[in-house]
């Protein structure tokens, strides 16, 4: 059966979105590529979802959030994005599928511009749509959070998830305002388990684990 890569975003629903860059171009060569291509991120997105995991890897991203529902969107922010997609919505005339699309389209744009610039070179950046997949269970939220951190180890960039710098991980760590660490942590919550964030280090081990073969 083939498989939908570009599911719609909806009120709520809880996304992977990921991709890579062709010809193994580099998408980050240092740091500041980096620290530029997430702030932008957030501008372009922090209004519109609780970001629940991200990680950068040289030619390639991933990202996992839930879209907010819409009464806790701030339509003030949308006032100011000056966009048609943002007017269209403001007005009741646009989903906020069709909202996002706008954002992500800016948002590639605004990335590919940049770094062509920087670095002089022409042509495509990404390999091909940026893929977006709904995750429909508590369970597959917990696997995809801890596959997006692994992502550095399974690519042999490091061996522990805190080594990898450009990751959530060590947000969670620090409870980076960034990422929707009380949320997550409510999530991994159980009857035997108040405290989820045990469980968020427990979790990622047992990932690591068997995934690695361990």
């Amino acid at each position: 059966m083939k498989i939908d890569y570009w599911h719609k975003f909806e009120h709520g629903g809880i996304y992977h979105i990921y991709n890579k860059t062709i010809s193994g171009r580099l998408l980050f060569k240092e740091h500041n590529d980096y620290q530029r291509f997430l702030t932008k991120f957030l501008d372009y997105f922090g209004p519109y979802i609780l970001l629940y995991a991200y990680c950068l890897i040289p030619n390639h991203f991933h990202f996992l959030f839930k879209v907010r529902k819409i009464n806790n969107i701030d339509r003030n922010i949308l006032k100011f994005e000056q966009t048609k997609q943002a007017e269209l919505f403001l007005n009741n005339q646009s989903s906020v599928n069709k909202l996002l699309q706008d954002q992500m389209r800016r948002f590639f744009s605004s990335i590919s511009l940049y770094l062509n610039r920087k670095y002089q070179i022409k042509g495509s950046l990404f390999l091909e749509r940026t893929k977006r997949l709904v995750v429909t269970s508590e369970e597959d939220t917990i696997n995809k959070l801890c596959y997006v951190h692994h992502n550095p180890i399974h690519h042999g960039l490091v061996s522990e998830y805190a080594d990898w710098k450009y990751s959530s991980y060590n947000d969670y760590i620090a409870r980076k305002q960034r990422v929707a660490w009380q949320d997550v942590f409510s999530l991994l919550e159980t009857q035997n388990t108040k405290n989820g964030e045990p469980e968020f280090f427990k979790v990622h081990d047992l990932f690591k684990r068997d995934y690695d073969g361990i």
